[in-house]
């Protein structure tokens, strides 16, 4: 029975790895941006506004998405995830396939395919959300779920690297994107189906029967002697056992400084039985509080409790200022690869195959980092006993350098230095956020709150993708009215010097978002000193 649990387990966890390998799509939104100018006739700040409302319903359905995940359990929500981005990418490649250069009156495909994108944005945070609640259900009680959290959030990071490889190596050569992402619709629809017919979660009341069992085969006594006659029972020795662990549990939650206060209450909340009141009396508290002052935590919803955290204002408002300047060069490295490529002997196929290996660049970095920042984030949370939050300061000074590299970028190999801090700084911050939400707020309670904190991603990345389209734009206008309009059509064409005031003002975005990590990770140190001033 027990082997098979463990196989039931290990089943369980693969499939949400195989479901966050084909969750990480939209980040690909880069190897196809530049067709909606090229095949639909958009502008920059339209492609923007259509990349900017898919991260919007990426990140907005967040909330939704984690609540049914914890309340409603995994396999749902995962089959969601399949429909909407069959449906998604499928509408995208028709919409590629049918839909013409719209040249004056193209403003309406606008809307549509930003519907479209959306449904692949919302079902992406759908596989994100079950993956992410279910993991970190099934790892609060261990000590590596920094690496249990890790790995999904890896491999989330290198689906962008895998099917970037794909399009580089079998549909470079097409000039519409339509087969690609057709081949998208199926393969994401089939596998989170599929996942969704093995992902679990662990059974409470299972596993604390196991425990029992497993305790009472061990605490089984030998046959008894007369010298053995007032020896407890097994059963007794487990009764003082069970008893003396939740007053430990009890008297740590009381005296820890931070302790979360819906653990205290929830170990608070055992009826004491006879021996721990044989205990108290032979050993009173040196100073016991009345049960009456001390009002239970946990009779307060967990929104209410996280609504009034200042931690989980801080940390929404640093992945804001944090997460823009990363998602604008995610999603724009395509447009810069055409802007950079002018005035070089590279052929459009040659082109095409530069943009999938700067964006597959950037997925790789961010795999890894995240695999060795849940690593590393363990070592530095329990050997070395430092806050996590230290990580992500170092996290937020990369994209800082990462933002003025780009706005000085002169060359096109640069690109791919850039791309290796934005996503070496991307893959660490993704992976710290969630297992400080997880530690500080409960991994019952992750799917809410780590949901209502991928806000932030989605009012950054919106803030500047439309800095970036607009700057792109005000920058095609001078150029266009310096050349003349007779000018050939090359003359007219964007370089480097259209996006590099976009950079220079998410650079001072991203020192914002390191003062916000600077709060947080003193926060919990001045909150310390304070009680022990009190």
């Amino acid at each position: 029975m027990e082997s098979q649990e463990k196989f039931r387990h290990t089943l369980s966890y693969v499939a949400t790895c195989l479901s966050m390998v084909c969750g990480g799509t939209t980040s690909l939104f880069a190897t196809y941006g530049s067709s909606f100018g090229e095949v639909l006739g958009f502008t920059q700040y339209e492609t923007n506004m259509v990349a900017s409302l898919g991260d919007y319903a990426h990140y907005m359905s967040a909330p939704l998405f984690g609540y049914l995940a914890s309340r409603a359990g995994p396999t749902r929500v995962l089959q969601a995830a399949g429909v909407l981005m069959l449906c998604g990418y499928m509408g995208l490649g028709l919409a590629f396939r049918y839909f013409g250069a719209p040249g004056a009156t193209g403003n309406h495909y606008v809307a549509a395919m930003s519907v479209l994108f959306a449904l692949v944005g919302v079902g992406s945070k759908a596989a994100y959300m079950a993956s992410m609640a279910t993991t970190a259900s099934n790892f609060k009680h261990s000590r590596h779920a920094g690496v249990a959290l890790g790995i999904p959030l890896s491999l989330y990071g290198l689906s962008t690297f895998v099917f970037s490889s794909v399009k580089a190596r079998w549909f470079e050569r097409d000039s519409s994107p339509a087969r690609y992402l057709t081949t998208m619709a199926v393969v994401s629809g089939v596998v989170h189906l599929l996942a969704s017919c093995f992902v679990r979660l662990n059974d409470p009341a299972r596993l604390a029967a196991t425990a029992r069992r497993r305790s009472s085969v061990a605490a089984k006594p030998a046959p008894r002697g007369p010298a053995d006659k007032d020896a407890p029972t097994s059963s007794e020795a487990i009764e003082l056992t069970e008893a003396r662990r939740r007053r430990l549990t009890v008297s740590a939650a009381e005296h820890e400084p931070g302790a979360g206060a819906v653990d205290a209450s929830a170990a608070g909340s055992a009826e004491p039985d006879d021996s721990e009141a044989d205990d108290s009396k032979a050993h009173p508290p040196a100073a016991a509080a009345p049960a009456a002052a001390q009002p239970p935590a946990c009779d307060t919803p967990i929104f209410q409790r996280f609504r009034r955290d200042p931690m989980a204002w801080t940390l929404l408002a640093g992945l804001i200022c944090f997460s823009g300047p990363g998602l604008v060069f995610v999603n724009n490295c395509g447009t810069m690869v055409r802007a950079m490529s002018h005035g070089t002997a590279l052929s459009e196929e040659q082109i095409g195959q530069y943009k999938d290996s700067i964006v597959a660049t950037q997925s790789f970095f961010s795999f890894s980092s995240r695999l060795a920042v849940g690593y590393l984030s363990d070592v530095w949370r329990t050997r070395l006993r430092l806050p996590r939050s230290g990580l992500l300061v170092g996290a937020a000074l990369l994209m800082i350098h990462a933002q003025h590299t780009a706005a000085h970028v002169g060359r096109l190999e640069d690109l791919h230095g850039l791309a290796v801090m934005i996503g070496v700084a991307m893959g660490a911050a993704f992976t710290l956020a969630p297992t400080i939400t997880s530690e500080t707020w409960g991994a019952d309670n992750f799917g809410i709150c780590w949901g209502v904190i991928t806000l932030g991603p989605a009012v950054g990345g919106h803030v500047c993708n439309l800095i970036f389209g607009s700057s792109w734009d005000e920058g095609q206008d001078r150029l266009s009215a310096r050349v003349g309009a007779g000018a050939p059509p090359g003359d007219a064409r964007c370089g480097r010097e259209c996006f590099i005031p976009a950079f220079l003002a998410t650079a001072k975005i991203a020192y914002l978002g390191l003062l916000f990590f600077v709060a947080l990770l003193c926060m919990p140190l001045a909150t310390a000193a304070w009680r022990r001033r009190r």
